[in-house]
């Protein structure tokens, strides 16, 4: 066992990080599908990696294989922790499938974990031993104080990247709330921001919000927006056009009003509850360009 070279101890080694750093790749993806992300899943799944890692190291022949297996799986898990930090898990609209991005940061994490802990055990001073027993917990912390910034950034990079048009309606008395960036996908063929707009309540006017929907001008055309209902209101609707091909939708008995039209390159849709149609009609020329570090400030 001792008289493995370097090479052959860090080949060995980072072979077993692969194998141990799959695992929370597996942890992420089951919780998007199924849910089933907790403390006591990762608390378990952290001693799998441990278990993993000595067996591993053992049937490897590493040096020391009981105290590289417990350090390299620890070392593994806390790797792995920072690096999902700086590389927290972005919005499939600007990656797509989270495998494809995640696994390789997984195993990143695996193998050099494993691999710095199995040349820790080469050396009898053990430094590297000491060294990621206290930088990787502070590295992991430190990461996570920009947790925040990444995360905006990776909200920006989606919106610069989605192919919708950086448009949004600056209307007088209410304020942006909520912004969301919708992908397309089976319901939809074209990708959409979705904004939400509040104007509070004040004792001589009730609550009024304003959902305002963008769109690629190839997602339709004003008419077609209109008379494609695809949610039952339960009350009979209809469409009338107004002139510059803008079509209003309403209902028999509802609060609700909803306006389609386009403004420059996109096609857009203004939906209003206790609002005039006149108003509703007027806040399409409120319509500017926006930036997508503002949109993502709003998220």
């Amino acid at each position: 066992m001792q008289d493995l070279s370097t090479r052959a101890v860090l080949g060995r080694a980072a072979l077993i990080g692969l194998v141990t750093g799959i695992i929370p790749t597996a942890i992420i993806w089951a919780d998007l599908q199924e849910e089933l992300y907790g403390t006591a899943l990762l608390s378990a799944m952290f001693l799998l990696a441990i278990i993993l890692g000595t067996v591993g190291a053992q049937m490897a022949g590493l040096p020391r294989w009981g105290m590289a297996g417990l350090v390299g799986g620890s070392a593994t898990w806390l790797l792995i922790g920072a690096l999902a930090v700086l590389v927290p898990v972005p919005a499939s609209e600007l990656f797509g499938p989270l495998p494809a991005l995640v696994a390789p940061i997984y195993v990143v994490g695996g193998v050099v974990g494993f691999a710095l802990s199995a040349w820790s055990f080469m050396s009898p001073l053990r430094w590297w031993a000491v060294a990621l027993a206290v930088v990787v917990p502070f590295g992991s912390w430190g990461a996570a104080q920009y947790k925040p910034q990444i995360l905006a950034w990776f909200e920006v990079r989606s919106f610069e990247r989605s192919g919708v048009p950086l448009i949004a309606p600056a209307i007088q008395g209410y304020r942006l709330v909520h912004v969301d960036l919708n992908a397309a996908g089976q319901r939809e063929s074209e990708p959409s921001t979705w904004l939400e707009y509040w104007r509070d309540a004040t004792p001589n006017r009730g609550f009024s919000e304003i959902q305002v929907t963008v769109w690629p001008a190839p997602a339709g055309n004003p008419r077609d927006s209109c008379l494609a209902v695809t949610e039952d209101y339960g009350v009979p609707l209809r469409c009338k056009s107004l002139p510059g091909d803008r079509w209003v939708r309403t209902g028999a008995g509802s609060s609700w009003v909803t306006v389609f039209a386009r403004s420059g390159d996109a096609l857009v849709m203004l939906n209003g509850s206790s609002i005039a149609e006149a108003d509703l009609v007027a806040a399409l020329s409120t319509f500017r360009p926006i930036s997508a570090y503002e949109l993502a400030m709003v998220t």
